[in-house]
């Protein structure tokens, strides 16, 4: 297959599906395993669907149609979501909806690497703009500790006038305030600074790791399961 083929199959990837002897137990009492792509139930809509759990469409909640569902559910991703077509989170893999990897977050570093299935985000992209750049220019440049954001002016307001004044939507209003505190230099770590910090975040995530297996071990569990990294 070509290119365009091959990028078809990703962006429209199935996933199989199996069928097992309790599937029929799940659909009918806990709705599970409902396709996405059936319809939604208008009587259900309306408030009451006579058929209930064996109602072939589904049946979508006022909490199921809000903003929350705006992340990919981390045990869906593992295929031990238990809630079905009821949970408030997104069935479905979207690369631009997946939620944060909070191991990468806690300690800088994802012993997944690029096989985890959460978002890396980068930590220089949660550095606070700087002031004095927004305000037009800042002495240190690139050396800068904060994040340097382009943004374009409004053409009215470097005319004299922009009559949409704060509520302008075509670009920026510059602000020139008189009590900004001196920019910092940003700190920059060598490679092998770099490594050590990793070396140490390590150690005590194996060592955090290693007392969560013993307590669940204690507690009467079996040890060594993986645990999720999402949410």
């Amino acid at each position: 297959p070509g290119p365009h083929d091959l990028a078809q199959q990703i962006l429209e990837h199935q996933n199989p599906s199996y069928s097992f002897s309790f599937s029929r137990f799940l659909l009918t009492s806990q709705r599970f395993g409902i396709s996405h792509t059936r319809p939604v139930c208008k009587a259900y809509l309306q408030g009451h669907c006579p058929a209930g759990n064996a109602c072939p469409d589904r049946h979508i909640t006022q909490s199921n149609n809000s903003n929350f569902n705006n992340l990919v559910c981390k045990h869906w991703l593992r295929g031990l979501c238990k809630k079905g077509e009821s949970c408030e989170f997104l069935h479905e893999y979207n690369l631009r909806k997946m939620p944060e990897c909070n191991f990468f977050v806690r300690n800088g570093y994802c012993s997944n690497g690029d096989e985890c299935l959460y978002l890396h985000i980068d930590p220089n992209s949660r550095l606070p703009p700087c002031p004095w750049y927004e305000r037009g220019f800042c002495p240190l440049g690139p050396h800068c500790s904060k994040k340097h954001v382009r943004k374009t002016l409004c053409e009215f307001y470097l005319a004299g006038f922009c009559p949409d004044g704060p509520q302008c939507k075509r670009g920026v209003h510059a602000r020139y305030p008189t009590d900004l505190a001196k920019p910092t230099v940003r700190v920059e770590k060598t490679a092998e600074e770099i490594e050590e910090e990793q070396r140490v975040l390590r150690e005590n995530a194996e060592r955090e790791e290693e007392k969560e297996r013993e307590k669940h071990i204690a507690a009467g569990g079996e040890g060594g399961s993986e645990r999720g990294r999402g949410r």
